[in-house]
This record gives C-alpha cells, sequence and structure tokens, in this order.
C-alpha cells in the first residue's frame, strides 16, 4: 500500500519534538535507543574516522554532541521524513516506551501530540498493552477496530507472565534471551493450565494423573471435556502445538525475533482460549 503519512505531518513532528524540547531518545543515549530499532553495527559510518553507525552516533551524540538533535530524522541511513509508515510508526511509537520514556503521563502527553498530527493522515497510536502497569503504544489505522482482548484474564500470575513475556520480547537482542521467551511462554502454559485443570471433571485419557508441571496432559484432558468431539480437534491441536513451540524454542541455538514472537502469539492466543472457556471473558474479577 502507498504511504500514507505525508512529509508535512513528518516535518511538523519534527518542528513539535525540536520546539518543545523533547529529547526523541527518551533516558536512554540516542545510539541505545536507535540499536532498539536498528542493526546500527551494519549501517555505515558517515565519518571516515568510524566504521560502523553505531561508532560514530557515539561519538557525535554522546562524546562531542556535534549534530544538531533533530539529526535522526534527517540521516539518508533512517530517512525517516521519506521511510515506509510502518518504519517512522514504529519509531514514534518506540519514543513513548516504558523502557525509553518511563512517567507514563510524559508519554501519554507525547502520544497526544503525535495523534494531532497524524490523525489527518488517518493514523493513530494506541494503548495495545501495558508492562508492568504502564503503556505500551502500537499504531492503528484510524476506523480500525482494537484486538480483542487487551484487558487482563483475572488470573494475576498468569497475566504477570504474560506482561514479562511481551518485556522479554521487546528488550530481547540475543539468541539467550529470545530463548528465554520460549522459557517464560512454557512457564505461562503451566500456570494457565494449573488454573484451568481440575482432576474431578477433566480426567485423562490413560486415567494417570498428570504432573503439577505437565501442561500438555492438563490441556489435552480439559479440552476433551470442554470441546469435546471432532468439530473441536483444531482448537486442541493449537493448544498442544503452542506448548510444543515454547519449549523447541528453549532449546533453539538459533532462536531469534520471529520464533520467539509466533511462541509469544500462539501462547497468548491460547491463554485466551482458555480465559474465554473458563469464563473469565465479559466479567469483573
Amino acid at each position: 500500500m502507498p504511504d500514507e503519512i505525508s512529509e508535512v505531518t513528518r516535518r511538523a513532528i519534527v518542528d513539535f519534538l525540536t520546539t518543545s524540547g523533547t529529547h526523541w531518545a527518551g533516558r536512554l543515549q540516542e545510539d541505545d535507543f536507535l540499536a532498539r530499532l536498528y542493526d546500527l553495527t551494519s549501517l555505515p559510518s558517515n565519518d571516515s574516522r568510524m566504521r560502523t553507525a553505531a561508532s560514530d552516533i557515539h561519538q557525535h551524540r554522546v562524546n562531542w554532541r556535534d549534530w544538531d538533535e533533530d539529526w535522526v530524522f534527517y540521516d539518508s541511513r533512517f530517512n525517516l521524513i521519506h521511510a515506509p509508515d510502518s518504519e517512522f510508526l514504529r519509531f514514534l511509537c518506540e519514543t513513548v516506551h516504558p523502557v525509553v520514556r518511563p512517567s507514563t503521563a510524559e508519554a501519554r502527553d507525547l502520544v497526544a501530540a503525535y495523534n494531532r498530527e497524524i490523525a489527518a493522515d488517518g493514523w493513530s497510536l494506541v494503548e495495545a498493552k501495558q508492562i508492568s502497569g504502564k503503556p505500551v503504544f502500537a499504531a492503528q489505522r484510524l476506523g480500525h477496530r482494537a484486538e480483542v482482548f487487551e484487558d487482563p484474564t483475572g488470573w494475576k500470575k498468569v497475566d504477570r507472565q504474560l506482561q514479562e513475556v511481551r518485556l522479554r520480547l521487546d528488550t530481547a537482542g540475543t539468541e539467550e534471551q529470545y530463548q528465554a521467551v520460549g522459557l517464560l511462554c512454557r512457564e505461562v502454559l503451566i500456570t494457565v493450565s494449573q488454573e484451568v485443570f481440575d482432576p474431578r471433571r477433566h480426567p485423562t485419557l490413560d486415567g494417570v494423573a498428570p504432573s503439577a508441571t505437565d501442561a500438555g496432559r492438563m490441556l489435552e484432558a480439559f479440552f476433551d471435556v470442554e470441546l469435546g468431539g471432532g468439530a473441536n480437534e483444531e482448537v486442541r491441536i493449537h493448544a498442544r502445538a503452542a506448548l510444543r513451540l515454547a519449549v523447541a524454542l528453549q532449546h533453539k541455538r538459533t532462536a531469534d525475533f520471529r520464533m520467539a514472537a509466533l511462541c509469544a502469539e500462539a501462547t497468548s492466543t491460547v491463554v485466551n482460549i482458555l480465559a474465554v472457556l473458563a469464563g473469565r471473558r465479559g466479567r469483573s474479577f
């Protein structure tokens, strides 16, 4: 699709940040902020004395501070004035991420300022989830529906663990950190299985009681009762597949963002299915 956010809108946002004295990198150093979005070690340096973007940004913006405050918007390596909408919006969302801007009031004020500009081009930033009680924003076209299940399930430990999964996914950058997302996803499924599984109501197929950490067998028994019959086999398969994906990711030496994100999404979907079946949606807890 063609880009919808005009250069006029983008420059208006840059002007707002400059005139209001709002630092786009928040509490982070600018090279640390940009490293959350780009692989700075693979981008070239604009300074012949340095090898990569990581080194020249650190030198000119951390050590010397001899570049203009709004340099990033006009730097050809990022090209934010003319970059695709998705990249520009991702940059805006990152400026109000809790890791970058821990003050919720400040983040909401900045989002409101952004929305006044991008609304003319059919976009807005909306609260998509929370991390440790702080909002995380995502871009959404005006008139489009938000996610169906943004609210907590009411299972406090499950909700805390899901927030931790999202935080780890947002901040991960190494294979080990992505593997840790898989481990956390497995813990979420174990916890939610313990919430829904009732050995008196959900007998296992072999009659052997599952262990307290055997999420696969607990979920299988739960779905066999709550979604009995061949017509619901797909849901049972989905739950088992999510658990297998989480376990596989722990041991995957080449774990990356895509695998970790798929694991987190599958886990969240299973939790939502269980919340619906257990009557945790549409009620106050």
